[in-house]
């Protein structure tokens, strides 16, 4: 079996490139599989940090070819040349937003038409977007119509793939892989060390990753002013894609700077260990989600989940077991 991923990689941030390389790193030996990547992920105005890339990382560079260039058409002919012509007899595409389809929309019609008995898969984040556009539904299904069978993380992304392709043996429902390429963890009080957090309360709750709308740390801010006769604090740490003032406007009119630290910044993979191992608590408050990277990280950790009664939760969360609920 010859296979080829499509799908961003290290150095590209973000949890799905780095769940692509746990991925990568677990099947090479028994297949053999390339990993076609992404030399540009999004046009510099879509990204809000100065650089889309961790160039921290360790990367093994076997069989990575950064080949795509999202905004340069004749790089999506590059990648499906080299498809065909190394007689790949499986291609998997890791789809997150309708913003790649185009891109793989010609390189699955390039592939049928020369090669029609390549298998086409698809590893589905989401299904619709956290953020929606117009006429979205059209061009997801469209995409999806010519793929021969899906891998989905939740009850949620199965029920609503169910509804766009109608085929429930097409659709394998798995867990994220955990995070065994993160660093081991190390006592609070070092954690907090390395990390300038001076006089660390009995409860350390930790905010972790990309900052958008829907992930509900407005929610998480507003929370804690009911709780300032108690010795918690909240670690963020992450970049934010909303306005920053937003949020340091929600902290200050709170009367809450005292109990908020925010590392606002990237984390690079060498360092999440320290954001974990200071924690006491991981709390996702968010409003909407398909599935999130960020409860096998904690499990990777040993960590308690706090997070939003949504259904992609509670098909990894056990209430009032090992995890707890609001």
């Amino acid at each position: 079996m010859k296979i080829a991923i499509i799908t961003p990689y290290p150095p590209i941030k973000g949890g799905i490139s780095k769940e692509s390389e746990i991925i990568y790193t677990n099947v090479r030996d028994k297949y053999e599989v390339s990993i076609l990547s992404f030399s540009r992920l999004y046009p510099k105005f879509l990204y809000p940090s100065d650089s889309q890339y961790d160039f921290s990382m360790k990367i093994d560079n076997r069989n990575i070819k950064y080949y795509i260039d999202i905004l340069n058409p004749i790089s999506w002919f590059k990648v499906s040349n080299y498809i065909l012509k190394n007689n790949f007899s499986h291609v998997i595409f890791r789809y997150w937003n309708p913003f790649f389809i185009p891109l793989y929309l010609f390189i699955n019609w390039r592939i049928k038409s020369k090669k029609n008995n390549i298998k086409i898969s698809c590893i589905c984040d989401n299904i619709f977007p956290h953020e929606t556009f117009f006429i979205e539904k059209y061009f997801i299904k469209k995409f999806f119509l010519n793929i021969n069978n899906f891998l989905v993380m939740s009850d949620d992304s199965e029920f609503k793939l169910k509804k766009l392709v109608g085929n429930n043996s097409k659709i394998v429902k798995s867990f994220l892989p955990l995070k065994e390429n993160l660093k081991s963890s190390i006592s609070k009080k070092d954690a907090c060390e390395k990390l300038k957090i001076k006089n660390p309360p009995k409860l350390l709750l930790l905010f972790f990753g990309f900052i958008r709308d829907y992930k509900g740390l407005d929610i998480l801010i507003n929370a804690l002013k009911n709780l300032k006769n108690l010795d918690i604090k909240l670690l963020i740490a992450g970049e934010s894609y909303i306005k920053t003032n937003k949020i340091k406007d929600l902290i200050n009119n709170n009367n809450l700077s005292d109990m908020v630290i925010w590392h606002e910044k990237y984390i690079p993979n060498d360092e999440i260990n320290l954001y974990f191992s200071a924690s006491d608590l991981v709390v996702l408050p968010y409003k909407k989600i398909s599935q999130s990277g960020i409860i096998p990280m904690a499990y990777h950790f040993n960590k308690i989940v706090v997070c939003s009664n949504l259904p992609s939760f509670t098909d990894h969360v056990i209430e009032k077991t090992n995890w707890i609920f609001f």
